[in-house]
């Protein structure tokens, strides 16, 4: 039974496998060396042989539960047929570019301070005093953000309250630009704030768990406020409540990550079992245990284990799914090298990859249970 091919960790767990066996050999060499029996010899070989296997288990399947779960299906495939399991293709993930190869310039507007204090009755000259001070100066994305949609709100009340020409004319301008730079803002915000890399980026290489609740309905709630943020009345948005449920629950990445990496392993296993289809045989006269085997492993590990995961997965992304489509329509200024990740992942086609990567593994079952005429579902 051969260890099941390209882990993500497959280096680190050979080593450790050779380091096994050299100190088996060293054990086995002073038992002989001792003058113990044969008999005592291979129970010690076979005793060690179950030790390292253990421990080759382990390191497969102790990390990451779902992984293990496609692991565990592909291995026991290829048992039926004695095949090797068929290498994992490289990844398909898609990094999300540097900060500072996203960020795009602001022109810096500020008002007459002269001006600005005549307008201090509604509230204007004291929210730019703020901005212009030492704190509000290292303002990070969030607050900036804040800071532009109270400006506009603030600039809207003002005009609706005064009547001198020179300055409606002056705050008319300054409305108009700011307008302008929101979408400019709200970029920078999305790329560059710590709580949206935190949000986007995966905080490991493990994907999601099975059977394990995955909280992220704050988050949820919070990307599709900021999803619709440039949509909705200004005086509706408060930035700064987004910022923390986008920082502590780490869902997109997670969904992205999860998401591709079972998209590569159903289609290495699809195309594995396409692979060996030449050895099921079936029809009269046909010795049926291969394929009841095969059946078993489909019943016990593909819909008893990585259909419901997959399942979950599809319903992790559809929860989320609007909020991505509508960033991805907001998101018209994007440099071109954030293109690949927007299209993949905003846009939606590493989830179409996904789907058809089911849809096909499905399908090569039910061709297969078609050619050899098993009924699936119960009886």
């Amino acid at each position: 039974m051969g260890i099941p091919a390209d882990f993500s960790h497959s280096q680190g767990l050979t080593a450790h496998i050779d380091r096994l066996f050299h100190i088996l050999r060293i054990f086995l060499g002073l038992l002989a060396e001792r003058g113990f029996e044969y008999v005592v010899i291979v129970a010690a070989i076979r005793h060690l042989f179950y030790a390292v296997l253990l421990v080759s288990l382990t390191g497969c399947f102790g990390d990451d539960p779902a992984i293990a779960q496609f692991e565990t299906y592909q291995q026991r495939l290829a048992n039926v047929v004695e095949t090797d399991p068929l290498p994992l293709s490289e990844s398909i993930s898609i990094s999300l570019p540097r900060k500072r190869d996203l960020l795009l310039p602001l022109e810096d507007i500020r008002m007459g301070l002269l001006d600005a204090y005549e307008l201090r009755e509604c509230g204007l000259f004291q929210l730019i005093a703020d901005r212009n001070s030492i704190l509000g100066k290292v303002q990070d994305a969030f607050r900036h953000l804040d800071y532009e949609i109270k400006l506009l709100n603030t600039v809207a009340y003002c005009l609706s309250s005064i009547e001198n020409d020179p300055l409606i004319e002056q705050l008319t301008a300054l409305q108009k630009q700011k307008s302008q730079q929101l979408t400019t803002v709200y970029w920078n915000t999305f790329v560059s704030s710590d709580a949206w890399r935190k949000q986007l980026i995966p905080a490991g290489n493990a994907l999601i768990p099975p059977e394990k609740p995955f909280p992220h309905s704050d988050a949820l709630l919070a990307i599709e406020r900021y999803a619709n943020l440039i949509e909705q009345k200004a005086h509706e948005v408060d930035a700064l409540s987004l910022q923390e449920p986008i920082e502590k629950q780490h869902y997109l990445g997670a969904v992205f990550l999860s998401l591709d990496e079972s998209t590569r392993w159903l289609n290495t296993i699809t195309q594995q079992l396409e692979r060996d289809d030449h050895l099921i045989v079936c029809g009269e006269n046909r010795d049926p245990t291969r394929l009841n085997y095969l059946r078993n492993v489909f019943d016990t590990f593909f819909i008893g284990a990585v259909q419901p995961y997959v399942s979950t997965l599809n319903g992790l992304y559809l929860d989320v799914q609007p909020s991505l489509h509508q960033l991805n329509e907001t998101i018209t200024i994007a440099p071109s090298h954030f293109h690949s990740y927007q299209h993949a992942y905003l846009r939606g086609d590493r989830y179409d990859e996904f789907q058809r990567a089911v849809k096909h593994h499905v399908q090569y079952w039910q061709s297969l249970f078609s050619r050899c005429q098993i009924t699936v579902g119960r009886q």
